[in-house]
């Protein structure tokens, strides 16, 4: 599928698409007649896993040792849960001040 599809399937932008793919994070083929990005459907699987990771502030460095199973999600997350603890702690701390 277009570039045009996979905004529409995803949501995103094209550019964010397009800085994912540039970040490796995807590899869609190319179309051999005009050289265009061909999306699969996993390649659309993929980009709303990493999207939906982002909304957790999730590192692209962390996403991409995700992908090439340097870690496991799990660690990523429990990772995350503790940064996002930390975070709360801290504004709590600052609402009591």
């Amino acid at each position: 599928m277009t570039i045009k599809e996979a905004e529409e399937q995803t949501g995103l932008a094209r550019s964010n698409i397009r800085f994912y793919e540039k970040e490796k994070l995807i590899e869609p083929s190319r179309n051999d007649k005009n050289g265009y990005r061909d999306y699969s459907e996993r390649d659309i699987e993929n980009i709303k896993k990493i999207a939906y990771l982002r909304t957790l502030e999730i590192s692209i460095e962390d996403i991409r040792n995700i992908i090439s199973d340097k870690v496991s999600l799990t660690e990523i997350i429990e990772k995350q849960t503790g940064t996002i603890q930390t975070q709360i702690d801290s504004l709590n701390r600052a609402k009591t001040m």
